[in-house]
């Protein structure tokens, strides 16, 4: 009793601290989508067939493949495969690009080009080769020109073609190239926004051999000016922009491979920005975007690291100086593209990952801050219950569910990371009440969650072992 009474309170000014601290305990549960798939580039996630939820559409850059994933129940993924002949495949990316009221997929192939794979319905595609861009690698839609349709902006940085800009979009798969910077050594990244609130779209993008980060400053009739936001060394990567501090202008996130950084360029109102780094040691960064994580109602940061085989987001406490980092995966291996999504269409924001090395594409359910105890993805109205006694527990605990028919049933269980640790039960059952014990003497100390998979629906929960 006076054991379980030094952990009680020993929990309790934990609680206090991470209170104290601002520290925010976000939980991620790992959901496969695809367990192997041939060094995954780039991820999406979209409503592809119209049911409102979220697929998945991705590029295999070393199978050359185009493909998506329908979203089945969240937990399960049925394949499509669009393309085996998109050779070299890196950024994708899901819109409606022909105003026909269904979503095509664009591809940057470092052999083709520029692939548009028009959907004809019911999900079936037709590639078009769009503009004149060898060597591209990264891809991405804005509506540049304010006409109302989206256009496509590009960067090619290989085979000496080093050049970023836009394929303009005329409707009627007509398209016309605009080429905004030539000779731009190894440009590598674009994207677009409105950074002198002036009401047109301007392109900010890297160009990791040249070194630079700039910005290029739209006239309002599609000539831009280029502007420099920084000269580095360090290979910077990706950028992207979004209004992080919440001010009403757009500052720009961006990644450098060789200090292995994410930084924060703050808009100061006229264009001048003020340099902030968010993460260090973050291993040749990849990708960077920004979502709420945590309902609080400002923009947090999402990263993926190669080398770090890292995921992990960090929460903005206001402080542009001040950023807390929370790892969502650290053995994802070669994290390169990332997407924040609502999966399950419980109101908060997931992740989906691809792992260059891994071969594998992954999302992260957000089950929530803290005060978590009962979180259901699937689960319908006649499951009875699903819980566990003694809770918190020492050594182990008894896992105790309804099911409403007889069936495969599996419990699985995560750490606060996502990770499965363990599955303790995975059989044929009988319609009714069942428990199992659960034998954590090999695990440490923590908070554990546990979800109940029928055919039926999923339901999750948390304990917390204390030794």
């Amino acid at each position: 009793m006076i054991a379980y009474l030094y952990y009680f309170m020993a929990g309790l000014v934990l609680s206090l601290a991470f209170a104290a601290t601002g520290f925010t305990q976000i939980g991620f549960v790992e959901h496969p989508v695809a367990q192997y798939y041939n060094n995954p580039w780039s991820v999406f996630g979209i409503d592809m067939d119209d049911d409102s939820d979220t697929d998945v559409v991705a590029s295999g850059r070393l199978g050359h493949c185009v493909t998506w994933w329908e979203n089945l129940d969240n937990l399960n993924f049925q394949q499509h495969n669009i393309s085996d002949s998109s050779y070299y495949a890196m950024a994708v990316y899901a819109v409606d690009m022909d105003n026909d009221d269904d979503i095509d997929i664009l591809c940057a192939s470092q052999t083709n080009g520029v692939e548009l794979w028009e959907n004809q319905g019911s999900q079936s595609f037709t590639r078009h080769i769009i503009g004149s861009w060898p060597y591209a690698s990264f891809l991405t839609v804005a509506d540049v020109d304010s006409d109302l349709d989206p256009d496509v902006l590009v960067c090619c940085c290989e085979g000496g073609i080093n050049r970023m800009g836009w394929i303009e979009n005329e409707g009627n798969l007509v398209f016309t190239d605009h080429i905004v910077i030539d000779n731009w050594d190894n440009a590598n990244s674009v994207a677009a926004a409105d950074l002198d609130s002036d009401l047109d779209v301007d392109l900010i993008g890297t160009a990791s051999q040249a070194g630079e980060i700039a910005w290029f400053e739209n006239d309002g009739n599609q000539n831009f000016t280029k502007h420099i936001i920084l000269s580095t060394t360090a290979r910077p990567s990706c950028a992207y922009p979004d209004d992080v501090d919440s001010d009403g202008d757009i500052d720009i996130l961006a990644t450098v491979c060789v200090i292995n950084q994410v930084l924060l360029f703050e808009n100061n109102g006229s264009q001048g920005f003020d340099q902030y780094t968010i993460a260090y040691g973050f291993s040749r960064p990849h990708s960077v975007r920004t979502a709420d994580f945590d309902n609080d109602g400002d923009v947090d940061i999402l990263g993926a690291a190669i080398n770090s085989d890292k995921i992990a987001w960090w929460e903005n406490t206001g402080d542009p100086l001040d950023w807390l980092e929370h790892t969502i995966s650290d053995n994802f291996d070669g994290a390169t593209g990332i997407d924040a999504k609502d999966f399950d269409l419980d109101g908060d924001t997931d992740v989906l990952g691809a792992a260059q090395f891994g071969n594998r594409i992954t999302w992260w359910e957000n089950v929530g801050a803290t005060g978590i105890d009962e979180v259901s993805s699937s689960a319908p109205d006649n499951f009875l219950f699903l819980d566990n006694y003694p809770n918190p527990f020492n050594a182990s605990t008894n896992i105790s569910f309804s099911i409403p028919q007889a069936g495969d049933v599996k419990i699985v269980i995560y750490d606060l990371l996502g990770r499965v640790v363990d599955i303790p039960l995975s059989e044929f059952k009988e319609a009714g009440d069942h428990f199992i014990t659960w034998n954590a003497d090999n695990y440490p100390s923590g908070i554990y969650f546990y979800r109940l998979e029928t055919a039926e629906g999923s339901y999750t929960r948390r304990m917390t072992l204390l030794k």
